[in-house]
């Protein structure tokens, strides 16, 4: 399967859409937020590894995994729900141009965050960065983001109504100045570098992303809405309420990045004399450290993390009205809240709430990515398979299980299970094939999303009757056509993946 054939170049193509496509859809339809923006970095890495032309590159595949999975995660820090929303508008009170070029600006930060950590990290293990480079790199990522923070996200106060200059949304922050700064960090640090690849690679998960996004709502407003003639796309489905619309931009934007991402990265195989000098064949190890030291740190921050599922405090029924009025939580979600809602919270709780908060990005995604760079084999592992099952669990067990009769049976089996993949990787020095990570990300986290979406104590069917009470669509609705969707895409990755582990 090589990239400089025409056959291999279209399997690629193919194999990148549809996974991509179900990564983002599924983030929607299950995650959200950073960790969940994950899973289709995984996906897109895992691809990239495997139609890279390396043997040391596909038989490593969870170098790349963990390396898109990581750059990924940036641009779920970004508010964008209300700039989806006001593009979604019939008639929306603004510039609809504006809101769509919001979609773009957002869209391509978000990868080309993706392609810069990717393209960056495919060069750091040709060698083109040392430790002076990787060290200056991370060290000034701060200083980056800060200023990118006060230059596009200053000034706001959204009791007064004030914004920044450049903004896309109506009452929330965007966080967009945060990664444009990151992003032009790194974008300097491949200039000094000369890292052509990675450039081109940034450019093309820019363009991706961005018109990936502005495309897949483009096709939700079609779908919305009827045109002069009095039809909408996929119509039928949505007329008997089987077809959720927010779900065609979700899968449509997966697709669409996924198919422009591998498109550039097939042009940088076969056209990029950089890229073709390079030489895969280990991981440059950057510092004289146990293999064990990187990754312990690395799990005993995922550890306090941990720590806000036993010190937490039920939500006020004003912080749920705010959710609720941000589209942060669904109205079913808010009524099983506001059954529990508690008291205004002390400052002290309210610090470390803030704390908490603040340190997601450093433990999830920088921290891990550093140990990356540095030449860590195992947190790479830890990454590519125990984090990717750990978020989609956490988000499970802590939430959309909470009404379940057997809560602690799922909590014990989900985490204990978690637990017996990082003793398998530290004592039996177990690493998970292609095939067996593939599975998890796809049939995986489908099984675990069916239960949440079917069980009858879940926020998804609350108050609402049976399939035998009712008909499939009243009980289930949109879930029918997304999960039937999600299981086409979860079938086609896991016969790829099989037939290339044992093929």
């Amino acid at each position: 399967m090589l990239l400089t054939t025409l056959s291999g170049a279209l399997l690629f193509l193919a194999v990148s859409a549809v996974a991509v496509s179900y990564g983002w859809g599924m983030r929607g339809t299950n995650l959200g937020g950073e960790t969940g923006a994950m899973l289709p970095g995984a996906l897109m890495g895992l691809c990239i590894a495997i139609f890279s032309g390396s043997p040391f590159l596909r038989e490593h595949f969870y170098l790349l995994s963990a390396a898109g999975a990581l750059g990924m995660y940036f641009g779920g820090s970004m508010s964008y729900g209300e700039t989806v929303g006001l593009v979604s508008n019939k008639n929306p009170n603004g510039n609809l141009a504006r809101e769509y070029t919001g979609l773009f600006v957002k869209g391509g930060l978000w990868f080309g965050l993706f392609g810069a950590v990717t393209g960056m990290f495919l060069s750091f293990l040709a060698g083109l960065y040392d430790l002076r480079a990787v060290l200056l790199t991370f060290g000034l990522l701060p200083v980056f983001a800060f200023c990118g923070s006060r230059a596009f996200d200053r000034p706001y106060d959204e009791k007064k109504g004030i914004h920044p200059k450049i903004y896309f949304s109506r009452t929330r922050p965007e966080g967009m100045g945060v990664l444009f700064g990151i992003l032009i960090g790194l974008v300097a640090c491949m200039a000094i570098y000369k890292d052509s690849a990675a450039l081109w690679l940034t450019l093309g998960g820019t363009l991706s992303g961005g018109l990936g996004w502005v495309i897949a709502q483009w096709m939700q407003i079609r779908a919305r809405h009827p045109n002069r003639k009095g039809k909408r796309f996929c119509g039928r489905l949505s007329s008997k309420g089987l077809l959720d619309t927010w779900k065609i931009m979700e899968c449509a934007l997966g697709a669409f990045a996924g198919l422009g991402i591998s498109i550039t990265f097939t042009l940088i195989v076969n056209f990029s004399a950089k890229y073709q000098s390079y030489q895969f064949d280990s991981i440059p190890k950057l510092v004289n450290l146990p293999d064990w030291l990187l990754p312990v740190i690395f799990l005993a921050l995922l550890a306090l993390d941990m720590l806000k599922h036993v010190i937490k405090r039920p939500r006020t029924k004003e912080e749920l009205d705010w959710q609720l009025g941000r589209c942060l939580i669904s109205r079913e979600e808010h009524e099983i809240a506001m059954r529990s809602a508690g008291d205004a919270p002390s400052k002290a709780f309210l610090r470390y709430e803030k704390i908490n908060q603040v340190a997601l990005m450093p433990i999830y995604c920088i921290l891990p990515l550093f140990f990356l760079f540095l030449g860590s084999f195992e947190a790479a592992k830890l990454v590519s398979f125990y984090v990717i099952y750990y978020v989609v669990a956490e988000q499970n067990i802590f939430d959309r299980f909470n009404l379940f009769k057997s809560i602690w049976v799922w909590r014990v089996g989900m985490l204990g299970g978690g637990l017996a993949l990082v003793l398998a990787q530290f004592f039996l020095h177990w690493t998970p094939n292609l095939f067996l990570t593939a599975l998890m990300y796809g049939a995986g986290y489908e099984a675990i999303t069916l239960v949440g979406s079917m069980a009858k104590r879940s926020p998804e069917r609350l108050g609402k009757k049976t399939a035998r009470e009712s008909s499939l669509a009243q009980a289930y609705g949109g879930q029918v056509t997304t999960h039937g969707y999600s299981l086409l895409c979860v079938l086609a990755i896991t016969v790829f993946a099989g037939l290339v582990q044992y093929g």
